[in-house]
């Protein structure tokens, strides 16, 4: 359930940034999203698919990866600091701390099934 969520903020955070700041750059979280929001419908029907977390987690994993360098500025930017192209870092900082709490709540998922099985 938590990957279909975490889509779908990915996807309302990407058509929002792009509203914003007409930017390509809005496209990786709505791209990771919609990935994301068919992996979780497919777990819905596949309950304990580990096939199905593992590249949810894999996804989530490297678009964390892709846009952590924009965390710092995300930082200063809601501190209130004065930043270059504010829009893009406001969509890229969000997208990565949802790919973070999607991480560790799907590494919790799979440590905790594979330690009841």
């Amino acid at each position: 359930m938590s990957t279909l969520i975490i889509g779908m903020l990915l996807v309302l955070n990407g058509a929002g940034g792009f509203a914003l700041t007409r930017s390509v750059m809005s496209g990786i979280p709505a791209l990771a999203g919609v990935a994301l929001i068919l992996l979780g419908l497919r777990l819905i029907k596949v309950a304990e698919s580990r096939i199905f977390m593992g590249i949810a987690l894999s996804i989530s994993a490297i678009t964390m990866v892709f846009t952590a360098s924009a965390v710092p500025r995300f930082v200063r930017l809601l501190t209130g600091a004065e930043v270059e192209r504010s829009g893009d870092i406001l969509v890229v900082g969000t997208t990565a701390l949802l790919c973070l709490l999607h991480v560790t709540l799907l590494l919790r998922t799979l440590l905790r099934s594979r330690s009841s099985s």
